[in-house]
């Protein structure tokens, strides 16, 4: 079928009218590497499992993270999850399903937002008026990257650098590792500029220098281009990555906050990560623009603040 809809949410009535089950239907959830399908639970026992497994390494020592990963016990309309009695359920265009929340801290497990930029994120301002940074085919941003679709990690013998490769927009990461000097605060970037560093068995990743124009998820979550984020990875068995990340914005947050979900390994023969083209050949977002009034995002709704 070639003729192409003039504004995609038509196209999304028509795709609920014909599946709507295949659209609302929660997956069903199984653990990771014998722990508990729910994200604090698995982060819990993530813990346990890391202080006795000993990973396989590379020529340098180092743990061999090397692979093919995909995000489990998540979903990716919001970190802060979806409520059984969540009008979003029933949603008569595009319903979604309820699934708890990938923020294992604040005990609450809300993003502990400043009450004038909890009415930006949070299904707020950027929900309501901006296109979503990934749908305007820019790119997901950090953390999300890690959350859509399927990843490579790979690691050259020297350890002077980890790639992580996204099938996602053709997003891709070059983490620097070592004690390298920093770079001044007025160089932003989308995915900002990240050093690496090993903790025992465990890749932390420490990015700053972000231009704020991503989202943490699809409702609209988000931080500015103070932001600094704190990613960990620990495989806890030959197939698992245990994956936390620590979000610290004092423009936006109130306190430091976490998420964390599993990475499990690409079983299937043959995988590989495959051209994902967004911009190319797209024709729906000046109408989508138009009709709904939505603009494009580069973080006008909280600077100046």
């Amino acid at each position: 079928m070639k003729a192409r809809c003039a504004v995609a949410l038509i196209c999304l009535a028509v795709v609920a009218a014909l599946t709507p089950r295949a659209i609302a239907q929660a997956p069903v959830l199984t653990g990771a590497a014998g722990c508990p399908p729910e994200p604090l639970a698995f982060h819990t026992c993530a813990l346990q499992k890391a202080r006795t497994f000993n990973p396989p390494r590379i020529s340098s020592g180092r743990p061999n993270l090397q692979g093919y990963w995909r995000s489990l016990l998540t979903q990716a309309f919001s970190v802060e999850g979806v409520p059984k009695d969540d009008p979003l359920i029933k949603d008569p265009i595009m319903p979604w399903y309820a699934a708890p929340p990938e923020v294992i801290d604040p005990p609450d497990r809300k993003i502990p937002y400043q009450p004038w930029a909890a009415a930006i994120g949070r299904r707020g301002v950027n929900f309501h008026k901006y296109l979503d940074p990934r749908t305007s085919c820019s790119t997901a941003g950090i953390p999300r990257l890690a959350l859509q679709d399927a990843g490579q990690i790979v690691q050259p013998p020297t350890d002077d650098y980890v790639l992580w490769h996204h099938d996602d927009h053709h997003a891709y990461r070059v983490i620097a590792m070592g004690d390298r000097p920093p770079v001044g605060a007025a160089i932003k970037t989308w995915h900002g500029l990240s050093r690496g560093r090993w903790d025992g068995n465990t890749l932390v990743i420490d990015t700053t220098n972000f231009n704020g124009y991503t989202w943490i998820d699809d409702s609209g979550n988000f931080y500015t281009d103070t932001a600094r984020l704190t990613e960990r990875l620990t495989m806890i068995d030959a197939d698992t990555i245990h994956y936390e990340v620590t979000f610290e914005d004092p423009q936006v947050y109130t306190r430091p906050w976490r998420v964390a979900w599993p990475l499990q390994r690409v079983m299937e023969p043959g995988f590989e990560l495959i051209e994902e083209a967004c911009i190319e050949g797209e024709r729906s977002m000046e109408d989508i623009r138009e009709q709904g009034g939505y603009r494009y995002y580069f973080g006008e709704s909280w600077r100046g603040r």
